[in-house]
């Protein structure tokens, strides 16, 4: 067998082999750097849930006002800065009802909170949003308004 045929034969092998090397660590930094942004994002989302259900413990907080038997008006809808967060808080209330029979008076409370971070359309950008109803009753006659059910 002549040596001059056979010589550079790993040559072509080599090469292929660096390409599909550096292909798969390419692939894989793809998939980390990915990773990496779906996580942020579940954080993000996490932190914008927490910060929508502060607002909206909060406006709940107002319109029971524990300690008393007064029905609250809903507050002025109002935005809290929350971290990094804006937190949009918007309450409506029904007008009373009167249970038939007894002298309890009832309000429900309509409370929706929109918690959001970023520029809409970009990665950064997480919003939730949480509603809650809520009603008070109060009592009129010599039942406490603990006791109204």
């Amino acid at each position: 067998m002549n040596k001059q045929y056979t010589r550079g034969f790993l040559l072509p092998a080599a090469i292929f082999l660096l390409v599909i090397l550096a292909a798969l660590g390419a692939y894989a930094l793809n998939i980390s750097s990915i990773q990496q942004a779906t996580s942020r994002q579940d954080i993000q989302g996490a932190q914008a849930y927490q910060a929508a259900r502060a607002g909206l413990e909060s406006v709940i907080f107002q319109v029971l006002a524990p300690g008393t038997a007064n029905l609250v008006n809903c507050p002025a809808p109002a935005n809290i800065n929350i971290g990094s967060y804006v937190v949009a808080v918007t309450c409506a209330q029904s007008i009373d009802y009167f249970e038939q029979g007894t002298d309890h008076t009832i309000r429900i409370f309509e409370i929706t909170s929109t918690a959001s971070s970023g520029v809409a359309g970009t990665i950064e950008y997480s919003e939730r949003r949480l509603d809650a109803t809520v009603s008070k009753c109060r009592a009129t006659d010599t039942t406490p308004a603990s006791q109204c059910n």
